[in-house]
């Protein structure tokens, strides 16, 4: 995606979440009930919100035997108007544990209504339902009895039922996870509701709706469609993305595919499809406490994909590998916890929840960062563009209700339309594991042209050393021999020749040397020494990179290394000098070799078209993408190497 696009893209996004958020905190949503709290049903009624009709509290206690009056009175007295639509949000379940919520359902219609009031059990464990009841006083005497037509009624509040996370359907009111509660209500009949609601994992907060018996069974049939169409999509992609990434293979489709997997099992929980389960009771594991675990195992498997995502843009940032391994440690070590018995469950269950919520802090941050960062340096959008579709309505929500003063509510995770979601995730992965698929294919079929050309280089170097041999180091000996024999021999002759092939079968030798397990400043340190120790050169080693040439891809190092050994041996053998420097250089874009000494330089022309070791040098240089150039004057001659250091496409295999 060209950079232009990208920034427009990005800018308008930018600029519509900021008109959201003002339209929301300008114009917002009834806040407050006009009518204070409660609800009048019509004969039209089919389903509303609650959230924002009701009293709540998060600290009450019931008085057995206390009069309705008197307990209204304390309930207006502690209760207080929730004023978020969204949700019902008592706080943290380590520090409001327990909440209530009180209102009153007035029939104005002329026919009985029959309603259930529901909410989801994702951030609410355990929820028990009181209703006020009207029923005849108890009688006294037969004698002393009215007719029962005259007997007045008096209310009182009763325990209708109690529903838990790990309730079974067959013991629910209806086949649904939502706790969900009938309640009939009798033509022009008012009824006070308490709910009392307990929490203990995350944050303790719902969604409080009041639907029709119909609208109900039918949102629950909807329901169930949508919530297991999610699941199975989130299970079938990480199943598919896992044998692709076992098969191809691929550390990317891999860790997207085990962050699939997290996320199936996260989003059966959030829809309560783990709480049956049979879990180990010597442990700590439970209906409740699973939820905790799968997030941890969620984010633990967001870091290792997002490393996978961004690692060209990160190799640098010594830092990044040891957090993350320090963060997912701790994250883990929390699981590891819940193995203990139940009885140690209390002492480590508050640290816990409070290193999950951060955690989730934490990878939002993480990945809104590095995205940031993977873009810049690599030019990676993919990682951003969804994260700014996954928070992006979030981020606008939460931001109106806090400069409008209200609580910030979790409840809206999973997304709303988690389907959108997971297909652009899915399509932009997918996208990514082509390109490096077929980058993969090109590199693999690199490194087989290279190879070739390596054999074929190696083939000519030792078809030269053997000429060399014949040539050079035999005719040289031949020559002293004819020195020796000779009836006017001359002293010094042989002696000279023979030195003069000792040292041609020293440079072979050389050229033969294989330190292919060893960093390219070492290798180069010590084919310095050895030339010096016979050569009348003096050879000089300098790095100035810090042994940042060390981290270039093998072939790379080899091929510096080749072509080092051919420079060195025609200095030695051609240039005339007397001493020769070679320098390693760095920055931001390349890596820099210099070779210079102050011989008497040659004719490059004819260097190029006569010169076998000159022409393997530049097809060296041209199988490892390095920059080659020469520059030989009559006072010495300079030879450059350079090589990028953002270069992606360099195989890091042997040649």
């Amino acid at each position: 995606m060209p950079k232009f696009s990208l920034k427009v893209g990005l800018s308008l996004y930018g600029f519509g979440l900021v008109v959201l958020t003002l339209l929301d905190v300008f114009f917002p949503s009834s806040l407050v009930n006009p009518d204070g709290f409660g609800y009048r049903l019509t004969d039209s009624f089919n389903h509303t919100s609650l959230n924002n009709r009701v009293l709540f509290a998060s600290s009450f206690r019931l008085v057995r035997g206390e009069s309705l009056t008197h307990l209204e009175g304390r309930i207006r007295q502690t209760f207080v108007p929730n004023k978020n639509v969204h949700a019902i949000a008592h706080g943290h379940s380590s520090v409001v544990p327990e909440g209530w919520v009180y209102f009153r359902l007035a029939n104005a219609s002329e026919t009985q209504k029959y309603v259930v009031l529901s909410m989801p059990q994702h951030r609410c464990s355990r929820a028990t339902l009181f209703l006020e009841r009207a029923r005849p006083p108890l009688a006294g005497p037969r004698s002393a009895e009215p007719p029962a037509i005259n007997r007045p009624l008096v209310t009182s509040l009763d325990s209708i039922a109690t529903l838990l996370n790990d309730t079974p359907l067959a013991d629910r009111f209806f086949l649904s996870y939502r706790h969900a509660f009938p309640i009939t209500i009798a033509p022009g009949q008012q009824v006070g509701v308490l709910l009392r609601t307990n929490a203990y994992v995350g944050f303790h907060e719902f969604d409080l709706k009041l639907s029709s018996r119909r609208a109900f069974l039918e949102d629950v049939l909807s329901d169930i469609i949508r919530e297991w169409l999610v699941i199975f999509t989130c299970l079938i992609i990480g199943m598919v993305s896992l044998i692709i990434g076992f098969t191809t293979p691929s550390q990317l489709m891999s860790t997207f595919g085990f962050m699939m997997i997290m996320i199936t099992l996260q989003v059966a929980f959030f829809y309560g499809y783990l709480s049956p389960l049979p879990y180990p009771k010597w442990t700590s594991f439970s209906s409740i406490t699973i939820g905790t675990n799968i997030k941890l195992l969620l984010d633990s498997s967001v870091q290792l994909f997002i490393y996978q995502a961004i690692k060209p843009a990160i190799r640098e940032i010594r830092w990044y590998k040891p957090v993350m391994k320090f963060l997912t440690g701790i994250w883990l070590a929390c699981i590891l916890l819940h193995f203990l018995p139940p009885q140690f469950h209390p002492l480590f269950n508050v640290p816990v929840n409070r290193i999950m919520t951060s955690a989730a802090l934490i990878n939002l941050v993480w990945i809104g960062y590095f995205s940031l960062v993977a873009y810049r340096r690599a030019g990676i959008v993919y990682i951003g563009l969804f994260f700014l579709m996954l928070i992006g309505d979030v981020v606008v929500k939460q931001l109106s209700e806090l400069i409008m003063g209200n609580d910030i509510s979790l409840l809206k995770y999973p997304a709303q339309h988690p389907l959108l979601l997971i297909a652009m995730l899915t399509y932009l992965i997918a996208s990514q594991f082509r390109r490096e698929l077929v980058t993969k294919q090109r590199l693999q079929k690199q490194v087989s042209t290279t190879r070739q050309h390596m054999d074929t280089l190696r083939r000519e170097e030792v078809e030269r050393i053997g000429r060399d041999l014949h040539d050079q180091v035999g005719n040289t000996l031949a020559s002293a021999l004819g020195y020796i024999t000779s009836s006017q021999a001359e002293s010094d002759k042989p002696r000279e020749l023979i030195r003069d092939a000792i040292t041609e079968l020293r440079f072979l030798s050389h050229n033969l040397v294989k330190d292919d397990d060893r960093p390219l400043t070492e290798k180069v340190e010590t084919l310095a020494s050895r030339f010096n120790d016979f050569s009348r050169v003096r050879f000089v080693f300098q790095d100035y990179t810090e042994k940042k040439v060390d981290s270039l891809p093998r072939i790379q190092q080899q091929s510096i290394y080749g072509i080092l050994q051919e420079l060195l041996t025609n200095a030695v053998r051609h240039s005339g000098a007397s001493e020769a420097h070679v320098q390693f250089f760095c920055d931001e874009q390349s890596i820099d070799v210099a070779v210079e000494d102050d011989g008497v330089g040659f004719d490059l022309t004819t260097a190029q078209s006569t010169g076998i070791g000159l022409q393997n040098m530049f097809k060296r240089a041209e199988l490892a993408r390095i920059t080659l150039r020469f520059d030989p004057v009559p006072t010495g001659t300079s030879v450059f190497l350079s090589i990028p250091r953002d270069e992606q496409l360099i195989p890091n295999s042997p040649d």
